[in-house]
């Protein structure tokens, strides 16, 4: 028995040790290499879900049925059907399936996360806010030094090298001399989806001025890096952001509505802006940067595509197989890009409608107001935190990538599980601080009623 005994004991240090480091290793990891959030998911996952399982032995006391689960899984049933007559049926088919499966393994470890006893939270949030920190400095030295370490990787490891100079690098007797800038984006995206959860663990772990300083230290090294890297979804997300976390601190309930309308508003907006925006030649204003007069021709290009199947959609992921070639495309003079679809539409709103129809933006319209109008239910302290996270997806998700990237989907059920964690733990600080002040105001009472 004693034997036994230890070896449990043993068995569960193990496991409390496991969950922080791979906490830490998402955080750190994904942020150099933002395409392997894929790998960290399901790392995540495991280290969540495990130790709750261990404990209850049921594994459908993870996943609660309620509002929000059950809008994703319409989602989901509403792509494999949309997949029967997508242009790109097989593209659909695999999306649908990868969603479902992203959906299932984010709600089970969130659902998991009550499981774990606060001293495995509080390690794991600090764990990612240090990950979350360290990948911040490890981007801005890349940032400064032109990628020096990206490059050093490329040139001593031959499978990572380019034999030949791209758009994306200069290669130069044999060696990467230079890599685009603006290939660190990815890089700037993941910062900051990881600021807001970061800045809530740093919120539990000290008071004062120390906090105040390890949290402003923690924001300005995410914004040096969206700034420095230029990528301009992260910027708008890293303005907005702070304003809605602000009102949201002030007025959280009203707010945290008004971002569930706002997210609804913006498929019902999304269409007649890009055609206002078009029809006001913004395509061709010289004063706005090449990247986004050429997304104000493919939006404007896609909604007149949505117009042709506005129901049910051409299909989710089937925009490239129904692209018309870029060298035959119209290019008016002075266009930076030809009136065509793009790879995607750059914007979550647009390719819902685009892809999946009115049906399928009514169906992930309420799935996201939904997840926003559940923030209220976190504790009152981190209910800002939320919303300004919100935020930060509404942004990136409006002007930047494809909505159905397999790193992006994992980034987002990546962000959502930090957030989770960070909300607990630092719930259950507040309470611990709590009942120390009710023991000591106890023991003190009859003290002081004797004096």
């Amino acid at each position: 028995m004693f034997n036994a005994a230890c070896l449990d004991s043993i068995d569960s240090g193990k496991r409390r040790s496991i969950t922080p480091v791979l906490f830490f290793l998402s955080a750190v990891v994904t942020s150099a290499a933002p395409l392997v959030t894929w790998l960290f998911l399901p790392l995540i996952v495991i280290a969540l879900t495990l130790p709750a399982l261990r404990r209850t032995g049921d594994w459908r006391r993870l996943i609660q049925p309620n509002l929000a689960l059950i809008a994703f899984l319409l989602v989901a049933l509403y792509i494999f059907l949309n997949a029967t007559w997508a242009a790109d049926p097989g593209a659909a088919a695999r999306t649908a399936a990868l969603f479902l499966t992203l959906v299932v393994l984010t709600f089970a470890a969130n659902g998991a996360v009550d499981q774990l006893d606060e001293h495995q939270l509080r390690r794991a949030a600090l764990a990612f806010a240090a990950g979350a920190f360290l990948g911040a400095l490890f981007v801005l030295f890349e940032v400064l030094t032109h990628s020096a370490a990206t490059r050093l990787a490329m040139n001593s490891i031959a499978l990572l090298r380019p034999e030949q100079t791209t758009r994306h690098f200069v290669v130069s007797q044999g060696k990467v001399t230079w890599i685009r800038p603006s290939d660190l984006k990815h890089n700037a995206a993941i910062l900051t989806f990881n600021l807001w959860p970061g800045l809530l663990v740093l919120r539990t772990i000290a008071s004062g001025t120390r906090r105040a300083l390890l949290m402003g230290l923690f924001f300005v090294a995410v914004a040096a890096c969206v700034v420095l890297t230029q990528h301009r979804s992260s910027i708008v997300a890293l303005c907005v952001s702070p304003l809605v976390f602000f009102l949201a601190w002030n007025w959280g309930r009203p707010v945290i509505r008004a971002l569930a309308g706002l997210y609804c508003l913006a498929f019902v907006l999304v269409m007649p802006i890009n055609f206002l925006a078009y029809n006001s030649d913004l395509q061709l204003a010289n004063w706005l940067p090449s990247s986004f007069r050429a997304r104000v021709i493919i939006w404007e290009y896609t909604a007149e595509r949505v117009l042709d199947h506005p129901w049910l959609g051409i299909g989710a992921a089937s925009t490239p197989a129904v692209r018309e070639p870029v060298a035959l495309a119209e290019k008016p003079e002075g266009y930076a890009y030809p009136r065509n679809t793009g790879r995607h539409a750059h914007d979550l709103f647009l390719q819902t409608w685009y892809e999946l129809g009115a049906v399928g933006a009514i169906l992930i319209a309420l799935a996201g107001a939904v997840v926003a109008f559940r923030i209220s239910l976190l504790p009152i302290e981190t209910q800002p935190f939320a919303a300004a996270s919100f935020a930060v997806f509404m942004s990136i998700a409006a002007f930047a990538w494809g909505i159905w990237q397999t790193w992006l989907m994992c980034a987002v059920g990546l962000s959502v599980l930090y957030l989770r964690t960070a909300s607990s733990a630092a719930h259950a600080v507040r309470s611990d601080a709590a009942n120390s002040d009710s023991v000591e105001a106890r023991a003190s009472g009859p003290l002081l009623q004797h004096r």
